[in-house]
């Protein structure tokens, strides 16, 4: 008896991957309340002030102690993500190879939503370095504005070590432009790899998920926090059908610490 049933095809799991952009700022962000995570917690962020320096005067050699005051930020862990898919036995059978592209793909869509969501909340929490009153469409208004931000932060009394700016795909083609030589970009390499690395005191970071309606965030490290966890990642027999199931949830928060700290530039 022929076997008429037999499905010639051989699937390849894993040669073709969804293009999903990695994680550029969280990596560089305050991860110091980072911990247990669920749904719900959220993370009590104190602001300390800074003390009041008096004259010690000569004559009595003495000083009054005040009381300092903080301020709260809280950050909530509001975020809730989650995939769930199936691999059916016969997938798994024909598949020349495993299914981890498809569970690698799922984890970067979960680190990608979660970027979105924290450059969102950058932007919203951020100081506003332009004002919309500059357009952005040369390389020289492009290097302006990163020197504006550098400005602004300096006046805010920003650290200048660990600083960042993120900037639009667009907006690091106008930088590039403007860098056409090695004494502008500091290597041959940097320009033979459409790299911008660091400008005026600050690392460049390009992401597409900035959006088209901001340019540019400058920002320190340590003034803006993200709360992540991978609260579940199983894998778990179907009931209905012979497949198994695989799926994720993901519980995360994001919150300016100081908004004098993280400047936009939004070009008109």
């Amino acid at each position: 008896m022929a076997i008429d049933q037999f499905i010639p095809e051989i699937w390849s799991a894993g040669v073709t991957q969804s293009f999903i952009s990695s994680q550029v700022v969280i990596p560089t962000l305050n991860t110091l309340y980072q911990g247990d995570a669920s749904r719900g917690n959220q993370v009590h962020i104190i602001n300390a002030t800074t003390p009041t320096i008096v004259d010690y005067a000569a004559a009595s050699r003495s000083i009054t102690a005040e009381a300092l005051a903080d301020t709260e930020v809280n950050l909530l862990l509001d975020q809730e993500k989650a995939f769930s898919v199936f691999v059916d036995d016969i997938d798994k059978v024909q598949a020349a190879g495993s299914f981890n592209a498809w569970t690698d793909a799922a984890g970067k869509a979960l680190a990608e939503d979660a970027e979105t969501y924290l450059l969102a909340q950058m932007i919203a929490g951020a100081t506003n370095g332009n004002a919309g009153s500059v357009v952005v469409d040369t390389a020289t208004e492009a290097k302006d504005a990163i020197r504006s931000i550098r400005t602004a932060m300096t006046a805010a009394k920003v650290p200048s070590d660990n600083r960042f700016c993120v900037v639009t795909p667009d907006f690091a083609d106008l930088l590039l432009q403007g860098l056409s030589d090695v004494s502008a970009a500091g290597s041959s390499d940097e320009l033979r790899n459409g790299m911008i690395t660091r400008l005026f005191g600050m690392t460049i970071l390009e992401s597409p998920l900035l959006g088209t309606d901001v340019s540019a965030v400058g920002y320190h490290g340590d003034t803006v926090a993200f709360v992540n966890q991978i609260q579940s990642l199983e894998a778990l027999r179907s009931q209905t059908k012979f497949s198994d199931i695989v799926r994720g949830l993901n519980v995360y928060g994001a919150k300016v610490i100081k908004s004098a700290a993280v400047i936009k530039y939004v070009s008109a």
